[in-house]
């Protein structure tokens, strides 16, 4: 009974450090510097007018903004461990916990659904024709079936502060 309340707050923990990360991160000094869309358009350097000119292929590289840094299932576990107290092998046996959950429950024909977070589920997608893009040739493309994740309210309302 102890294991199973364990597991469960363990659940709602890892729902939790996700909903925190508002899916978005930028390169910083600070590896963990959380940054929100809105604050990633802020950041983004500002385009200037082209000139008429080409530009050197250097100058058109510096316009770029950079790409979000990736957060890590070891940067996941480090968090839920900071934010539970556990350490960081319960932690990751309780992340490694909520996913095989989650991927059973799908396998299983369930929707996953963990309010203000989101929604996991199968979709199905039918046998078509598609084109190989090298030669051109037609190819037949099999059924699948492949997981998609909605995102809840919460989420959304937290990637989103001033849109109310």
């Amino acid at each position: 009974m102890m294991r199973t309340v364990q597991v469960v707050a363990l659940l709602l923990a890892a729902c939790s450090v996700v909903v925190d990360i508002d899916a978005f991160m930028v390169s910083s000094p600070s590896r963990f510097a959380v940054r929100t869309p809105m604050a990633l358009a802020a950041a983004a350097p500002k385009k200037k007018a082209a000139p008429k000119k080409k530009a050197a292929p250097k100058a058109a590289a510096a316009d770029k903004p950079e790409k979000p840094e990736v957060f890590r299932k070891g940067d996941f576990v480090t968090s839920i461990a900071e934010k539970t107290g556990l350490s960081k092998t319960d932690s990751e046996a309780a992340l490694a916990a909520v996913l095989e959950t989650i991927s059973e429950a799908l396998v299983n024909g369930f929707k996953v659904s963990m309010l203000g977070f989101g929604s996991f589920k199968v979709t199905y997608r039918a046998a078509r024709k598609g084109r190989n893009p090298q030669t051109g040739e037609e190819i037949q493309i099999s059924e699948s079936y492949a997981p998609s994740f909605t995102a809840g309210k919460g989420l959304k309302d937290k990637l989103n502060p001033d849109r109310k």
